[in-house]
Protein backbone atom coordinates (compact mmCIF):
# COMPACT_ATOMS: atom_id res chain seq x y z
CA UNK A 1 0.00 0.00 0.00
CA UNK A 2 2.74 2.46 0.96
CA UNK A 3 4.88 1.40 -2.00
CA UNK A 4 2.00 2.14 -4.38
CA UNK A 5 1.48 5.53 -2.74
CA UNK A 6 5.20 6.34 -3.02
CA UNK A 7 5.25 5.31 -6.70
CA UNK A 8 2.20 7.46 -7.36
CA UNK A 9 3.87 10.41 -5.64
CA UNK A 10 7.04 9.92 -7.67
CA UNK A 11 5.06 9.78 -10.91
CA UNK A 12 3.23 12.95 -9.85
CA UNK A 13 6.57 14.68 -9.27
CA UNK A 14 7.74 13.46 -12.68
CA UNK A 15 4.64 14.98 -14.32
CA UNK A 16 5.31 18.28 -12.55
CA UNK A 17 8.97 18.19 -13.59
CA UNK A 18 7.98 17.49 -17.18
CA UNK A 19 5.55 20.41 -17.23
CA UNK A 20 7.95 22.85 -15.58
CA UNK A 21 11.36 21.88 -17.00
CA UNK A 22 10.63 19.34 -19.70
CA UNK A 23 12.00 15.86 -20.22
CA UNK A 24 15.36 16.92 -18.83
CA UNK A 25 13.65 17.51 -15.48
CA UNK A 26 12.19 14.00 -15.52
CA UNK A 27 15.64 12.57 -16.22
CA UNK A 28 17.20 14.59 -13.39
CA UNK A 29 14.47 13.50 -10.99
CA UNK A 30 15.14 9.90 -11.98
CA UNK A 31 18.89 10.31 -11.39
CA UNK A 32 18.28 11.89 -7.99
CA UNK A 33 15.92 9.08 -6.96
CA UNK A 34 18.39 6.46 -8.19
CA UNK A 35 21.24 8.14 -6.30
CA UNK A 36 19.34 8.23 -3.01
CA UNK A 37 18.14 4.63 -3.34
CA UNK A 38 21.59 3.25 -4.15
CA UNK A 39 23.15 5.28 -1.34
CA UNK A 40 20.61 3.83 1.09
CA UNK A 41 21.29 0.29 -0.15
CA UNK A 42 25.01 0.76 0.40
CA UNK A 43 24.84 2.38 3.84
CA UNK A 44 21.65 0.87 5.23
CA UNK A 45 21.21 1.58 8.91
CA UNK A 46 24.92 1.95 9.61
CA UNK A 47 26.45 5.21 10.81
CA UNK A 48 27.40 7.75 8.20
CA UNK A 49 30.48 9.89 8.63
CA UNK A 50 33.82 10.72 7.13
CA UNK A 51 36.24 7.91 6.45
CA UNK A 52 38.46 8.97 9.34
CA UNK A 53 36.00 7.84 12.06
CA UNK A 54 36.63 4.14 12.66
CA UNK A 55 35.14 4.46 16.18
CA UNK A 56 31.72 4.94 14.61
CA UNK A 57 31.93 1.65 12.72
CA UNK A 58 33.51 -0.23 15.62
CA UNK A 59 30.70 0.79 17.99
CA UNK A 60 28.07 -0.32 15.46
CA UNK A 61 29.63 -3.75 14.97
CA UNK A 62 30.17 -4.14 18.73
CA UNK A 63 26.50 -3.39 19.35
CA UNK A 64 25.32 -6.03 16.89
CA UNK A 65 27.87 -8.59 18.03
CA UNK A 66 26.10 -9.11 21.37
CA UNK A 67 22.68 -9.87 19.92
CA UNK A 68 20.87 -13.15 20.34
CA UNK A 69 19.84 -15.20 17.31
CA UNK A 70 16.22 -14.04 17.51
CA UNK A 71 17.24 -10.37 17.58
CA UNK A 72 19.61 -10.89 14.68
CA UNK A 73 16.89 -12.66 12.65
CA UNK A 74 14.42 -9.86 13.42
CA UNK A 75 16.93 -7.22 12.30
CA UNK A 76 17.67 -9.20 9.12
CA UNK A 77 13.94 -9.50 8.33
CA UNK A 78 13.47 -5.76 8.81
CA UNK A 79 16.50 -5.04 6.62
CA UNK A 80 15.13 -7.22 3.80
CA UNK A 81 11.90 -5.20 3.78
CA UNK A 82 13.81 -1.93 3.64
CA UNK A 83 16.10 -3.26 0.94
CA UNK A 84 13.18 -4.27 -1.27
CA UNK A 85 11.75 -0.75 -0.93
CA UNK A 86 15.12 0.72 -1.86
CA UNK A 87 15.33 -1.56 -4.89
CA UNK A 88 11.85 -0.50 -5.98
CA UNK A 89 12.92 3.15 -5.70
CA UNK A 90 16.12 2.42 -7.63
CA UNK A 91 14.10 0.75 -10.38
CA UNK A 92 11.68 3.64 -10.58
CA UNK A 93 14.57 6.12 -10.63
CA UNK A 94 16.32 4.25 -13.43
CA UNK A 95 13.07 4.08 -15.41
CA UNK A 96 12.43 7.81 -14.99
CA UNK A 97 16.03 8.64 -15.96
CA UNK A 98 15.83 6.43 -19.04
CA UNK A 99 12.49 7.85 -20.16
CA UNK A 100 13.38 11.46 -19.36
CA UNK A 101 16.80 11.53 -20.98
CA UNK A 102 15.59 9.36 -23.86
CA UNK A 103 12.77 11.70 -24.79
CA UNK A 104 15.02 14.71 -24.23
CA UNK A 105 17.61 13.37 -26.66
CA UNK A 106 15.02 12.29 -29.22
CA UNK A 107 13.21 15.62 -29.18
CA UNK A 108 16.37 17.71 -29.04
CA UNK A 109 18.59 15.94 -31.57
CA UNK A 110 16.09 13.89 -33.56
CA UNK A 111 15.09 16.73 -35.84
Amino acid sequence: MIAALACTGLIGLAVLAQQMIGWLGVGLLGLFTLFVAVRYELEGNLPVGPQMTPDLYASQFGKHGREHDAERADRRHEWKGQLSAARLAAGMGALLALIGFGFFLILEFGQ
